[in-house]
């Protein structure tokens, strides 16, 4: 055989090789670029919404006014929108129901973490009124964050360091942070600041775990009755986490991206804790109270009481007086 005929035979070989193996290539990195893309894209629309459920649960606080079930479950709604509708647009499905719905069915559950408990979200399927079946966000009632101490009581924790003990044997409520409560009753097995951020951090990860346990076996049974085959596990590292601020928790597994592959993301998102102000309740000489903010107390002031926000102040008779705000 002529040396330019074994050339001419080795190109033919080597060149499809090279091409399939650039070509290989290629849809690796472009694959590893879209997935990378998307899970992007999940976590800005998880941090959004976490943002913007952080600055609705201000607003209580800010105003001291409590919102009812009714209300709250709007406020939910409104996040909800908000993190559906950013996720849809950045996803290009904001003009496809069919597929905004498919993207849905692979998020078997939220969860939005508020300053003293959080709301687990699910879908439900509705008839809606054409007949055909509607995918609906469902929020369940608010779980507070509790711990059973050894004695019985209850503890609840918010976000920061106060919180509330529920004493069984006398049907009464402490209230304050953590050196107060050691002081009115027993926190046992917590005897330290330290242990009680531990247990606080653990005692919202078990819980939420739990209820996303539950989440996903419904979940199973609604993609089940649409007919899908998807399967749901639980987030790895949820035990991990550090839930410190108000926020949003959302997963996805198994959504089927352009190029084949299949986004399994799970993002955590959160705007700033909301820290209950601190006010300190004096009363003078001639019997009158007033609440101050901590970096405007009076030397020698007469002080009675720590107050947990403005709102318990004004109830049991304080005028505020909060340097901060002025």
């Amino acid at each position: 055989m002529k040396p330019l005929s074994v050339v001419l035979i080795f190109l033919i070989i080597v060149i499809p090789l090279v091409l399939i193996n650039d070509t290989r290539e290629d849809l690796r990195v472009f694959n590893e670029d879209q997935y990378k893309r998307y899970s992007d894209d999940f976590q800005a629309a998880v941090d959004d919404a976490g943002d913007y459920l952080s600055r609705l649960e201000m607003q209580p606080t800010i105003t001291a006014v409590h919102y009812g079930r009714e209300r709250q479950l709007k406020l939910d709604q409104d996040v909800l929108s908000v993190f559906y509708s950013n996720l849809a647009l950045k996803f290009g499905l904001e003009n496809n129901r069919a597929e905004l719905n498919n993207l849905k069915m692979h998020m078997p559950a939220l969860v939005m973490f508020g300053y003293s408990g959080y709301t687990l979200v699910t879908l439900d399927d509705t008839a809606g009124n054409g007949g055909e079946k509607e995918l609906k966000p469902v929020s369940w009632p608010e779980r507070p964050y509790y711990y059973k101490l050894q004695n019985g009581n209850l503890l609840y924790f918010t976000l920061d360091d106060n919180a509330r003990v529920y004493d069984t044997g006398t049907n009464e409520f402490y209230e304050g942070d953590y050196v107060e409560l050691a002081a009115e009753t027993s926190l046992a097995p917590i005897n330290s600041l330290e242990l009680f951020r531990e247990i606080r951090q653990s005692t919202i990860t078990t819980l939420v775990e739990q209820d996303m346990a539950t989440a996903i076996n419904r979940h199973l049974e609604l993609v089940k009755r649409m007919g899908l085959s998807i399967q749901f596990t639980l987030p790895r590292g949820l035990q991990e986490q550090s839930i410190q601020d108000v926020g949003m928790m959302a997963f996805i597994q198994g959504y089927p991206l352009p190029g084949g592959e299949l986004l399994d993301a799970y993002s955590l998102g959160s705007g700033a804790v909301m820290r209950r102000k601190v006010l300190i309740g004096t009363r003078n000489a001639a019997g009158r109270r007033t609440a101050y903010g901590e970096s405007c107390l009076p030397a020698g002031a007469n002080v009675i009481e720590s107050l947990f926000d403005p709102e318990e102040a004004a109830r049991k008779g304080y005028f505020v007086e909060d340097c901060a705000v002025r």
